[in-house]
């Protein structure tokens, strides 16, 4: 397995082995998609969520009066803190908007402060002779694949027969 003599140099052969079944195995990145924040969260919604995940789970564990009003003062706080933060990120919205801002721009940040966001990925199409990443290798690739299924091979005998006689009386 090791042709080497000296054991440093067959540990590390070894080592080197495992790093690159691991890196042609492991994908580099999630499968899933980006999870985006709304635009207005911030640092000040962070802390406050994390406080009231806090009082509730100090609450849930020792369910005392004192521990149920820490939790309802940190959910009223996160919530008013959620909402000023919201506030002001509309204003911002609302003042960015010019007479020149075209309609695009503007769904575009619509849907930003919704916290809906486009998701792109490039498009890779693996055919039997290779795979395409570039948009012009894959329209071609497409169009070929388009060619072969609407060419006549992939017609039965018998529209065929139709086909052609339709076309003659043209």
């Amino acid at each position: 397995m090791i042709p080497s003599c000296n054991i440093n140099d067959a540990v590390q052969n070894g080592i080197d082995c495992i790093i690159r079944a691991a890196d042609a195995s492991i994908p580099k990145r999630s499968p899933s998609p980006r999870k985006y924040r709304r635009p207005w969260w911030n640092d000040a919604c962070r802390d406050a969520c994390r406080e009231q995940r806090k009082c509730w789970g100090i609450f849930r564990r020792y369910p005392t009066t004192e521990n149920l009003i820490a939790f309802k003062r940190a959910r009223a706080n996160a919530r008013r803190i959620r909402r000023r933060s919201q506030r002001e990120s509309w204003i911002r919205f609302l003042s960015s908007i010019t007479s020149n801002t075209s309609s695009a721009d503007l769904w575009k940040k619509v849907k930003a402060a919704n916290g809906i966001y486009k998701e792109f990925t490039f498009p890779v199409i693996n055919t039997g002779t290779g795979s395409y990443s570039s948009p012009l290798d894959v329209a071609n690739a497409i169009g070929a694949s388009f060619a072969d299924i609407s060419s006549s091979r992939s017609y039965n005998p018998h529209f065929l027969e139709i086909k052609r006689r339709a076309e003659q009386m043209i």
